[in-house]
């Protein structure tokens, strides 16, 4: 008997053993656009979704999964090169930058360690180098059979039916009266049915996960395959997609481990949850740590799963940069209780009209209400102003909604906080401190990337940049005389921001006068167009106009930024719209803005998605 328990142990041994050497197959399934508060599994009972409600029962569910970055091309860029887009100069919507060889994508990594790889559906991972060698032989089309002949694979599967697209009509079948309005939106019809709109989209959704899961265990591949599901980064309905807020970044993410594999499982066993923090830059790292490959030196993330996991992190940051022709520049830094936003254009309110968003119905609806002064607090802090600083404690609100940042009680919350954001963009050499033109004027000029623009302390000099930008952004008159200095100083970045806090100063700025109307012959058109504003408000200058009409006319590299200061400006930038009318080359960005100026409003056409019959495989 000894004996035969002996050899039983043996063979469980060996079994265990071998499962810790033999190579997973990894099936990634990405949906677009939708965060945690959209599913079954994460609380909403409205929801129909059986195949991701399915997927959880049988795998792992983590509770505090996060978007690096809150739109799509920048979260991407975040996966492929395994680093922050914030540190890569990547973070702007589809800017599709050069990045240096330095840079590894992870498909090749996974290649070099035995893998089959392919990307089946949308890529945008926004990069200039990014083709289909990326994918190498398995590229881009799925073919189960090809998998099965083709182990071990890294097959990636995206779905869009959940994308900010699909939010774009009212048609419904979920019923619209038992939707739960989130109270930053007005109860309306129209707010009402645009959710139960995009509420079938995410059944849709939930449908082709379900397909795709159907076909692996068709295919006989479901015992070797780990299963991976999350979106790219929050929901598309508007104060989601593009903000920092929970609304936008706190994403599902499901992973369902055979039992083979079950030295990987992050919990004792399936349908339990798992309340690790975790990063989308862990995720490159933690698939290459799966794989078995070798995770390059400069990745950032932390692996999350298996023998190998790191600890896990105290915090997680989040980027956000330009998306599509709106500016914009936030970093965030939250741990499992607080989030804290850091925004680096406080100037302009958090709802800046962009084009694709105005074609979801409920955001003309909303912003209609907010104009007729229906619109509580709640309501209306999206298309107001924002403040510098913004700390929400999320285990109480999950809105973020209650600003606690100038509340003594959290004072030490936001210092340590601050402390640790400050910390971690030296580190990563976050791309916070210069505007998206003016890095690539950069790195044109000196024939590099705007990655290695970052690291050169003498074109970059982030140490000195961190501490300027906070003095900038104090809106503080007793910082007058340094801003002052800030401006003949001989780095750019620093001019700028001594224009940009003398621009946020108006008229307490008037003694600034006579050094800003000196920087509108600066070599950087960013420093001239911040100096311009800032005179425009103290006295309304008409040298301050003219410069901005020349840089118009002259097809200047800071086009986007001029165009969409003229916007910020509102009624002090009304004297420059005839000359902004004439403006008949402007780059793509730039003339979507120009087009709102002028006309008020865009000439949108209602667009429902209607979706196609598939025909049955069986």
């Amino acid at each position: 008997m000894r004996k035969f328990i002996t050899g039983i142990i043996g063979v469980a041994m060996c079994a265990m053993a071998h499962a810790a050497t033999e190579k997973p197959n990894i099936l990634w399934l990405t949906s677009e656009d939708n965060n945690v508060t959209y599913l079954g599994c994460y609380g909403n009972e409205m929801a129909v979704t059986p195949n991701i409600d399915k997927l959880a029962r049988e795998g792992f569910r983590y509770t505090h999964a996060y978007s690096s970055g809150a739109v799509c091309s920048a979260s991407r860029s975040t996966w492929i090169t395994g680093m922050l887009s914030s540190s890569t100069g990547l973070l702007a919507h589809r800017t599709e930058k050069a990045i240096p060889n330095v840079v590894t994508l992870y498909p090749r990594v996974l290649q070099k360690a035995g893998y089959h790889t392919v990307n089946s559906g949308k890529r945008d991972y926004n990069i200039e180098s990014y083709d289909k060698s990326t994918w190498g032989m398995g590229g881009w089309k799925l073919e189960w059979n090809r998998l099965k002949q083709n182990q071990p694979f890294f097959q990636v599967i995206n779905d869009m039916e959940s994308h900010e697209s699909r939010a774009m009509g009212t048609d419904h079948i979920h019923d619209s009266a038992q939707v739960k309005i989130p109270p930053y939106h007005p109860d309306v019809p129209g707010v009402r049915d645009n959710y139960a709109h995009y509420y079938d989209a995410i059944t849709r959704m939930d449908s082709e996960i379900g397909r795709a899961l159907a076909d692996l265990e068709e295919a006989g591949l479901a015992e070797n395959t780990i299963v991976i599901y999350n979106s790219d980064h929050g929901g598309p309905l508007p104060r989601g997609k593009r903000l920092m807020y929970n609304s936008g970044t706190h994403c599902p993410l499901i992973i369902r481990i055979p039992e083979k594999f079950k030295h990987l499982w992050p919990a004792e066993k399936p349908g339990m949850t798992v309340d690790r923090l975790v990063s989308f830059v862990d995720m490159p790292a933690t698939w290459i740590s799966l794989a078995g490959g070798n995770i390059p030196s400069n990745y950032q993330g932390r692996v999350f799963l298996g023998p190998d996991a790191d600890d896990e992190a105290e915090y997680h940051f989040s980027f956000r940069g330009r998306a599509d022709e709106r500016i914009e520049s936030t970093r965030s830094i939250r741990n499992k209780q607080f989030l804290y936003v850091k925004n680096y254009i406080p100037y302009v309110p958090r709802g800046q009209h962009l084009q694709y968003q105005w074609m979801i119905p409920m955001q003309r609806v909303w912003e209609e209400y907010y104009k007729s002064g229906k619109a509580d607090a709640n309501q209306s802090r999206f298309f107001e102003v924002k403040p510098e600083h913004e700390l929400y404690d999320t285990e109480k609100d999950s809105y973020c909604l209650n600003n606690l940042a100038e509340n003594p009680e959290f004072e030490g919350v936001v210092k340590q906080m601050k402390k640790e954001l400050g910390k971690h963009q030296k580190k990563i050499y976050d791309a916070a401190f210069l505007p998206e033109s003016e890095l690539d004027k950069l790195a044109a000029d000196n024939n590099i990337t705007v990655y290695e623009v970052l690291r050169n302390s003498k074109l970059y000099d982030i140490e000195r940049y961190i501490a300027i930008a906070d003095i900038a952004l104090q809106n503080d008159p007793g910082n007058i005389d340094q801003l002052i200095a800030f401006l003949s100083d001989s780095d750019g970045a620093v001019r700028y921001w001594g224009a940009v806090g003398l621009m946020m100063l108006g008229e307490d700025a008037v003694s600034a006068e006579l050094p800003l109307i000196e920087s509108l012959k600066d070599s950087s058109d960013n420093v001239r167009l911040l100096a311009a504003w800032a005179l425009i408000k103290i006295n309304k200058n008409k040298q301050a106009y003219t410069t901005i009409e020349q840089m118009l006319s002259s097809d200047s590299y800071a086009m986007l930024e001029i165009v969409n200061a003229i916007d910020w400006m509102g009624a002090d930038g009304k004297p420059l719209h005839d000359a902004l009318g004439q403006i008949t080359t402007m780059p793509k960005l730039a003339k979507q803005v120009q087009r709102y100026i002028l006309e008020g409003s865009l000439p949108l056409k209602l667009r429902e998605y209607k979706p196609k019959s598939k025909k049955s495989k069986k």
